[in-house]
């Protein structure tokens, strides 16, 4: 039987905010969005949401699911090299399957119950964190991570068989990226060959990008924390062949034949930098929190609000004090409303969903309410008599609706 979900507000099914209206949801699509006074009771079954304003499902764009467990045993540093080398140490000396596969399970019922439909997933431990985000039913667009060490793992049977799941998928429920980690983690060779390797499997891309001051100096072929704590670390000193001005403008510099890479962080840019993005209009992923966390600067708000294929992610408990999704929103909306002077919190909301949407490359499917879209959608108590507003309020608590692909995940 087909659903009708009965709200006070609807929110980004147009331009302005919709009252009294009901989405109807057939199967895993939103079928219609009709007025309340047209929905007949016989035939559909009425979810009631009359206090609460139904909106797309928040879009975690960027998450390490597996650093749940790292969170406790981090030490105050000083630096972005500082903070990583723990990080390494961290991940060399911890080889507990069952502690990283329970961050997972712990990682992915925070995002959903801070309302997230679907994230996009780091996955750095060769798929120890597959099984539990199948069985969540969470939307995932899934960055296989890869570093100068772990480049053989391509050529395994697991990716082969994620290779498989996400030519199969006829849902969009998984879908599968490369993840280059960092230009300071991969020769400049193993890049290159990372964007061969995605152009003939006709898979998009992903890497953590202008992070760091250090990512600066290094790319400009200046002394850095990267090259004298971190490159000591490895197995192998990366071999970075070309000098450049930015970290965008080397890996635009490699991207020869324009291939979709979604940039993550892109807090410490030159100006020439803005002009590559208005360009070539790569995707972004901002983590404000993650950046303060880690002793850097926020990411130019006045360029990045205005632009469009941005989304907002938390990164994981390894650079961040949670992961719940609500809280990113609100340090966003608070860090933004010096540069948004009007509309700020309806800005801020964008890039929490069709901004997710846009920059991860699924915005045909997810993150605004319209017909023949994937039924995604979340409800929140009224709490403030502007429903954007309200929702930027909200807490877990306020959250009555979660529904992924049409299946009601969560209902109160």
């Amino acid at each position: 039987m087909q659903k009708a979900l009965r709200a006070r507000y609807i929110l980004f099914c147009g331009s302005q905010p919709l009252y009294g209206y009901s989405v109807i949801v057939n199967n895993d699509k939103i079928e219609d969005i009709l007025p309340n006074s047209e929905v007949n009771k016989n035939k559909y079954k009425i979810i009631n949401l009359e206090d609460c304003i139904l909106m797309p499902g928040f879009i975690n764009a960027h998450i390490h699911l597996e650093l749940n467990w790292i969170r406790r045993k981090l030490i105050p540093f000083n630096s972005f090299s500082s903070w990583l080398a723990q990080i390494i140490d961290l991940k060399k000396q911890t080889s507990k399957k069952e502690m990283i596969i329970n961050s997972v399970r712990k990682s992915l019922k925070e995002s959903i119950d801070s309302g997230v439909t679907t994230i996009g997933q780091i996955s750095s431990y060769n798929g120890l964190d597959f099984q539990e985000i199948i069985r969540s039913k969470i939307r995932t667009v899934y960055f296989f991570e890869v570093v100068n060490s772990t480049m053989p793992n391509i050529d395994k049977s697991f990716f082969r068989k994620l290779i498989n799941l996400d030519r199969k998928d006829k849902n969009g429920m998984f879908n599968l990226r490369l993840f280059p980690h960092s230009i300071y983690t991969l020769d400049t060779e193993k890049l290159q060959n990372l964007f061969k390797i995605a152009q003939n499997r006709k898979i998009n891309l992903g890497i953590h990008l202008s992070e760091s001051r250090d990512e600066i100096r290094l790319i400009q072929k200046k002394k850095s924390g990267l090259e004298d704590i971190i490159f000591p670390m490895l197995p192998k000193r990366p071999k970075i062949k070309i000098k450049s001005d930015s970290p965008l403008s080397y890996l635009n510099n490699l991207n020869k034949n324009k291939q979709r890479i979604l940039l993550v962080h892109m807090n410490n840019l030159i100006k020439a930098d803005l002009k590559i993005l208005e360009r070539e209009q790569y995707g972004v992923v901002l983590c404000p929190r993650s950046n303060l966390f880690l002793n850097q600067r926020l990411p130019n708000l006045k360029f990045f609000l205005k632009y469009k294929n941005i989304g907002l992610g938390t990164d994981g408990l390894s650079s961040n004090f949670s992961i719940n999704f609500l809280d990113e929103i609100k340090s966003l909306y608070l860090h933004s409303k010096k540069f948004a002077k009007k509309n700020c919190e309806k800005i801020v909301l964008e890039k929490a969903t069709i901004g997710g949407a846009r920059a991860l490359g699924i915005e045909n499917m997810v993150g605004t309410i319209k017909k023949n879209k994937k039924a995604d959608l979340i409800a929140f108590r009224i709490k403030n008599d502007n429903p954007f507003m309200s929702v930027i309020d909200s807490n877990n608590n306020d959250l009555k609706l979660s529904m992924i692909n049409g299946e009601t995940i969560k209902l109160k």
